[in-house]
């Protein structure tokens, strides 16, 4: 067995069919998927069940609800390909995506890192992730972290493939109540035991996104901390593990510096079922956080802020910065639409 598949799946009737006969669709002799079941109420286990009936390298696994992360260690426990490839049950597999990952698995590494397309659920607005383009990149050093922290490819479990045999070894599981960045926790760990790994700019998922629902629009309460604790943990593994250059952490600080300004951003932008008064004090409490500060003036320090943005938020005109940038797109797309 070459490649196991899984997918954890909780209430998701109205995208697992598709998600399903994207494997199947093409004809995956070579791997195996299972489907594991955490406790769902709605229709999906009838469906995982029929799926699994029909198609002799389906397998499905029910348990009690215990949460995303465990159902993934469900999944693993379970698997018996070489490779392990996590597949969410509201996204998709391209076309081709199994051939490529089957090609791809030949080379001597242990992790393959692909792109992934977004779609748009509301609007069936689909579009390719931007990623340096590149369809094999041989790595053998952590240099490349930051590029793929800031191309938002590095935090997501999907688009990878996995050496089953080093999960092992090195007993890598998902922690249990972690309510936020599982993914990019489980990542940190995993990559500090990989030794040649490849990148590729080739798109092998749908990653689909909905406004109401998906991770990005989900309002936590204490937001910014959690995004910093989880940047203590890649400074560590950046000092003990990773050893990056002077380039590298440069490229590192400003995936630091743009949490800061993404996570204000959403409570201006997306958490708009919040109170505007407590949106606009916790702008001020992100922005006036020493950690992000000292983001700041390394941004200064490197040459990589513009003048304007500096001094609007040296001077605390957070809200004229986000029209500023509001304003600055708007006319982007407008232009790009004329031109």
């Amino acid at each position: 067995m070459k490649i196991s598949i899984i997918v954890p799946v909780y209430n998701s009737e109205k995208y697992l069919y598709k998600c399903i006969q994207s494997v199947v669709s093409q004809n995956p002799v070579e791997c195996e998927m299972i489907l594991v079941d955490d406790g769902s109420t709605d229709k999906s286990l009838d469906m995982m069940n029929k799926a699994a009936e029909k198609y002799p390298y389906i397998r499905v696994i029910h348990q009690t609800n215990q949460g995303v992360s465990m159902a993934r260690n469900t999944g693993l426990k379970a698997a018996s390909g070489e490779w392990i490839y996590f597949l969410d049950s509201d996204d998709e597999l391209e076309e081709h995506a199994l051939d490529i990952m089957l090609k791809y698995i030949q080379n001597d590494c242990q992790w393959i890192i692909f792109n992934y397309s977004k779609l748009i659920a509301e609007t069936k607005k689909r579009y390719v992730n931007e990623m340096a383009e590149a369809e094999y990149e041989l790595h053998r050093d952590k240099e490349a972290f930051p590029q793929l922290l800031n191309e938002q490819v590095f935090m997501l479990q999907g688009g990878k493939l996995y050496r089953r045999d080093l999960i092992e070894k090195q007993q890598l599981y998902f922690k249990k109540d972690v309510a936020y960045g599982e993914d990019i926790r489980f990542n940190m760990q995993y990559f500090q035991y990989v030794n040649q790994y490849i990148i590729s700019s080739i798109p092998i998922f749908v990653y689909k996104i909905r406004k109401s629902e998906g991770a990005g629009s989900a309002y936590y309460e204490e937001a910014f901390q959690m995004q910093m604790d989880i940047d203590q943990e890649i400074l560590y593994m950046v000092k003990n593990h990773y050893h990056l250059t002077t380039k590298a952490k440069q490229q590192l600080n400003r995936y630091f510096y743009f949490q800061g300004i993404n996570t204000a951003a959403a409570y201006l932008v997306v958490w708009t079922q919040i109170s505007l008064r407590k949106r606009l004090k916790e702008i001020r409490l992100i922005m006036e956080d020493p950690r992000f500060i000292r983001f700041l003036e390394k941004q200064k320090q490197y040459g990589d802020i513009h003048k304007l943005d500096y001094i609007l938020l040296k001077q605390k005109n957070y809200v004229v910065y986000y029209l500023v940038h509001f304003v600055y797109t708007y006319l982007k797309k407008w232009m790009h639409k004329e031109f």
